[in-house]
C-alpha cells in the first residue's frame, strides 16, 4: 500500500513527546549537512499528533523549515501499533491517551513510546531548499 507523502505546514503540527537536546543536535546536524530529510514524518490524520518524527519535526523547525514531508495514517487502523518503550510507565497505555495528551499540551519524556507502521510510507529524499518556502 503506497502513501501519499505530503508536505504540510510545520505549525500545524503538535507533538506529543519532549525530545532530546542530544539526538536533537544530531538530527539537525545531519539534515543541514545533507541538505535533506529522507524520512516523512508520521502524523494522526485527524488530530494532526506526530506519531513519529518529533526530532525532524523540531530540527526542521530550527532550521527555519516552513513545512515538513508528513504521511498521514489513522490511529485506529490496526495497522498502527504503539509500544512503551521506557519500563516502570503504565504499560497498558492507549492510543487515545497519546491523542489527549498532545492535544492537551502535556508531553510524555522523549522516546516513551515507538510506533509501528505497517508498511511504513517511504518518500524520495526531500531538499531542504524546498521545506524553507
Amino acid at each position: 500500500m503506497k502513501q501519499k507523502i505530503i508536505l504540510v505546514r510545520i505549525d500545524k503540527l503538535i507533538g506529543h513527546e519532549r525530545v532530546s537536546s542530544t539526538r536533537l543536535r544530531a538530527v539537525r546536524s545531519a539534515i543541514h549537512t545533507d541538505g535533506v530529510v529522507r524520512r516523512p514524518v508520521i502524523v494522526e490524520r485527524n488530530s494532526e499528533v506526530i506519531l513519529d518524527g518529533h526530532h525532524r519535526v523540531r530540527a526542521l523547525r530550527d532550521l527555519g523549515a516552513k513545512r515538513v514531508p508528513v504521511a498521514y495514517v489513522r490511529y485506529s487502523d490496526t495497522n498502527v501499533r504503539v509500544y512503551m518503550r521506557r519500563k516502570g510507565m503504565l504499560m497498558k497505555m492507549i492510543k487515545r491517551a497519546v491523542i489527549e495528551m498532545a492535544k492537551e499540551n502535556k508531553l510524555f519524556p522523549s522516546k516513551t513510546t515507538r510506533h509501528v507502521i505497517h508498511d511504513r510510507p517511504m518518500m524520495k529524499a526531500v531538499r531542504l531548499e524546498q521545506l524553507l518556502k
